[in-house]
């Protein structure tokens, strides 16, 4: 099977086009996928606006990837834990003390 690059580009420039131009008529804008921003975007479309949110990377979640010393665990203090149950975050405590 050929590849067809002219209907390969055409698909792409028009479903992004559609995309962008539907991206206008927001109530609000948010730059930037990190933590912050999908918090932010989740709760004010929860609450009814229509929200977008712009994001340079191919994927979000800003530096949550990387976690600590680039180890892909995360810690949170117990005042998130309401936040990670909302959006049904697996966790687990971490009970040692620090001296």
């Amino acid at each position: 099977m050929e590849l067809d690059e002219i209907k390969i580009s055409q698909a792409i420039i028009e479903s992004y086009s559609k995309k962008l131009v539907k991206a206008l008529d927001v109530d609000v804008a948010i730059v930037g996928g990190g933590p912050a921003g999908m918090v932010c975007g989740y709760y004010l479309a929860k609450a009814g606006k229509r929200v977008v949110l712009f994001e340079r990377k191919l994927s979000i979640g800003g530096g949550m990837w990387g976690g600590g010393i680039m180890f892909n665990e995360v810690v949170f203090q117990e005042s998130a834990k309401k936040l990670l149950d909302e959006f049904e975050i697996k966790a687990k405590q971490f009970n040692q003390a620090i001296a």
